[in-house]
């Protein structure tokens, strides 16, 4: 019931962030396969294999990066509307009500928020394979269904982190404030690493190149086994619903 009632009562809100995601795909996309020609946009013209493969690279980097940005933010807001602060009160004091452990409750919340992020991934990158095709009428579709999976991790985990601090704190404004600290730790380390001036932060193609190094340490030769941060970052997704759970059942309601 929880689970359904989560859908329902975030459809609109669903339907908003998935248009504008589309929006920025599109955006994000249409430039690795354009070019200007006496003042005009058209259609790059591909001369080769190596131009048709940095059109699609490209392209699909421009993707994963727009989308991480949207993602993020979609993640720790969905993660903040989960047990912290019902929008509708009496529905949490129904609920807790019926024949259903709170840990069901919890685990409920936690699920329904995550398959919402799916469409939030999954139609986007459609989208974006459906313009770079058109453009090139080509299918290379294999870089970005790669970087799909850190990128869903990443949304993933933002959201479980924002759920979590929602849920222990009982405050939605947590999983605000952890998505914007995320997002300046995040930039500041990068800023550190790359030794860049103080007006780096103000360079697009600087903040472009640091949202795509976000999928380095997914992507790490230099990991215990293949795909081991990614096994140790869904440990980590599964394990803070369980500690949300623990202190839901000791909240007083």
């Amino acid at each position: 019931m929880y689970f359904w009632a989560c859908w329902f009562n975030r459809r609109y809100r669903l339907i908003a962030y998935l248009a504008l995601t589309l929006v920025l795909v599109v955006l994000a996309a249409l430039p690795a396969g354009l070019e200007k020609l006496q003042g005009h946009w058209t259609v790059v013209r591909i001369t080769s294999q190596e131009h048709l493969a940095w059109v699609w690279n490209t392209g699909s980097s421009n993707t994963v990066a727009a989308m991480l940005v949207a993602l993020v933010f979609i993640g720790a807001d969905l993660g903040a509307l989960g047990l912290g602060d019902d929008p509708e009160r009496g529905n949490l004091d129904f609920l807790l009500s019926r024949p259903r452990s709170r840990a069901q409750l919890v685990w409920s919340g936690w699920f329904a928020g995550l398959t919402q992020l799916l469409p939030m991934l999954v139609l986007p990158l459609v989208t974006s394979l459906g313009v770079l095709a058109a453009l090139t009428h080509t299918m290379l579709p294999g870089n970005l269904l790669r970087l799909s999976v850190p990128l869903f991790a990443m949304a993933a985990a933002m959201y479980t982190l924002a759920f979590f601090m929602a849920t222990v704190t009982a405050s939605a404004r947590q999983g605000y404030e952890l998505a914007a600290l995320a997002a300046v730790l995040f930039l500041g380390y990068r800023l550190i690493l790359s030794g860049e001036g103080e007006f780096a932060l103000w360079r697009t193609d600087w903040m472009w190149e640091c949202l795509r190094s976000a999928f380095d340490w997914y992507l790490s030769p230099h990991q215990v086994f293949p795909s081991a941060n990614l096994m140790f970052v869904t440990g980590a997704i599964l394990l803070l619903p369980y500690l949300a759970q623990l202190s839901f059942d000791r909240r007083d309601l």
